[in-house]
């Protein structure tokens, strides 16, 4: 029956994170990226001064058939920005079972499918840390259910599958330090049972995001320091260092531009800059447990606390003592503290979306408070606090939903651009664009993917329109990004063609205004 419990669960999350799949209307940028470059086929590119149809764009945001599961491509394009490409091979894939096909579902079912990976490794995870069945169900239930979780899984970006890379690989460091007495005299069974998963975990770890790095670092700094209090203390941290070092060469060998991406790339350039910026550690450690409170714990993080030290303060009175925490836990809260600290010293400050660098550890987050809170309860005795706990974790669970509206990603602002395009669809629609930032044509892919065909002009090109039937429209939808010559570009397409100027802002967005022009 506790099995039944658990993938009723793991049925409810699914179905929860379904429904709000279909509430997504829009794109992050970083998520048409994702299509891009998983899937294309010429490559992206902005004319000026010319039509470029619906299909031309099309295909470079889905595989075009004949063109699938071509992973050296993915791996070639990923070699060209900062990432690794093993996230990309898996959305690629699905990508390629529904060719000609662009999609908010193809990255949604690959996030969902590392989702249930990561719900299942997060409970084999408690079991062998022997915790009780009350935990596991309310640790599961709020992870699970949890805005946050479902805002990861919506984002079609790896940070999905980053979670299930590390919630394997605390169940790896797990299983290796209650297994260890058994297997310490036979290295090779300790090696090949033990050591050699966390390699390959590792291995793919990284190859998924670079941020796998955080945590297995933190993590394995704390198992090597308990090893050396172990039998064969010296030479079996040796082995595990050395082999741990061996799989994340072989992952640099397998893909060389991970060296430029983390020493050479921007993203690599800006993270060390931050990283070792002192004066705004501060700040950025602040930011980030904003975001756990706000988003996570629906604004109730401080009564979560309240309630820990409380419970503690109830133990000393009663003069009863804290159950004595296993060195698995303390190995795994380092790990996970060691991710969160560091994340918040290289991550992007980009608002609440920051989020997703640290959604990958929140599950961990989760089970050691509640956890802990768990122990302190049972050592009072006291069910009413008990039932307190969990109805104060459920009314948190529910206010971020249903109050907060805490799910990211879903974009519902779109619906009145999309409609307005679809009904505008037979008129000229005229792309300015900046020339120094003309990949930022990505972010009305949705929108522009309604017309049969768009015109592109480059706002710094002063040439006059000679497309007569631009120059003839008596309406225009206008879609013009932000540059310094913007007001020339205007004065421009109104000189060149029959349209008498009256500019009606319609939309809004990071970089672009659309305009109905007659």
């Amino acid at each position: 029956m506790k099995k039944y419990a658990i993938y009723i669960i793991l049925l409810i999350s699914i179905l929860v994170s379904v429904f709000y799949g279909f509430q997504k209307k829009g794109f992050h940028e970083d998520e048409y990226y994702t299509y891009f470059s998983s899937n294309r086929s010429l490559g992206l590119y902005q004319p000026d001064r010319e039509w470029q149809d619906r299909q031309t764009v099309y295909d470079e945001f889905s595989v075009k058939k004949g063109e699938g599961f071509n992973y050296g491509l993915v791996k070639l394009v990923q070699s060209w920005d900062v990432h690794p490409p093993v996230y990309y091979y898996f959305f690629h894939t699905l990508c390629s079972l529904t060719p000609g096909n662009f999609t908010k579902w193809s990255g949604i079912i690959t996030n969902l499918i590392a989702f249930v990976i990561s719900f299942m490794s997060m409970y084999a995870l408690m079991k062998a840390l022997d915790v009780p069945f009350w935990v596991q169900v309310l640790t599961l239930t709020f992870w699970g259910l949890n805005t946050q979780t479902v805002s990861c899984n919506m984002l079609i970006r790896m940070y999905a599958w980053l979670c299930t890379a590390i919630v394997l690989c605390a169940y790896a460091h797990v299983r290796f330090m209650k297994d260890y007495d058994e297997y310490s005299t036979d290295l090779k069974k300790l090696w090949i049972r033990r050591i050699l998963p966390i390699m390959a975990i590792s291995y793919v770890g990284f190859l998924i995001q670079y941020f796998y790095i955080f945590f297995f670092v933190s993590i394995g700094a704390a198992l090597t320091f308990w090893l050396l209090f172990k039998k064969k203390a010296i030479k079996n941290a040796a082995i595990y260092v050395a082999s741990c070092a061996f799989s994340l060469g072989l992952a640099v060998i397998t893909y060389p531009a991970s060296v430029h991406h983390l020493f050479g790339g921007y993203r690599g350039s800006d993270a060390a800059g931050s990283f070792f910026d002192m004066k705004n550690t501060g700040m950025r450690v602040s930011f980030f447990v904003g975001l756990l409170n706000d988003f996570v714990f629906a604004g109730g993080l401080i009564i979560v606390v309240i309630m820990l030290i409380l419970g503690i303060m109830a133990l000393l009175v009663a003069n009863k003592k804290h159950k004595k925490i296993g060195a698995e836990i303390v190995v795994l809260t380092v790990g996970t503290i060691g991710y969160f600290l560091l994340t918040t010293k290289t991550a992007l400050l980009v608002g609440s979306a920051s989020g997703r660098y640290e959604m990958p550890i929140y599950g961990l987050i989760i089970l050691l408070l509640f956890w802990d809170l768990y122990h302190i309860i049972d050592a009072i005795g006291n069910k009413a606090y008990m039932i307190a706990m969990t109805a104060a974790l459920l009314f948190f669970l529910a206010k971020g939903h249903f109050v907060n509206r805490s799910v990211l990603f879903l974009y519902p602002e779109d619906v009145e651009k999309m409609a307005y395009a679809s009904d505008n669809k037979d008129s000229v629609a005229v792309v300015m664009f900046n020339p120094a930032t003309a990949h930022n044509v990505w972010r009305l892919t949705d929108e522009l993917l309604c017309y049969d065909k768009v015109f592109y002009m480059d706002e710094e090109n002063t040439e006059k329109l000679t497309d007569s039937e631009v120059t003839k429209a008596d309406k225009i939808i206008l879609y013009a990004a932000d540059d310094d010559l913007q007001k020339e570009a205007f004065d421009n397409l109104t000189e060149s063609c029959a349209v008498s100027g009256d500019f009606k802002q319609l939309f809004t967005e990071d970089m672009w205004t659309t305009y109905e022009v007659r």
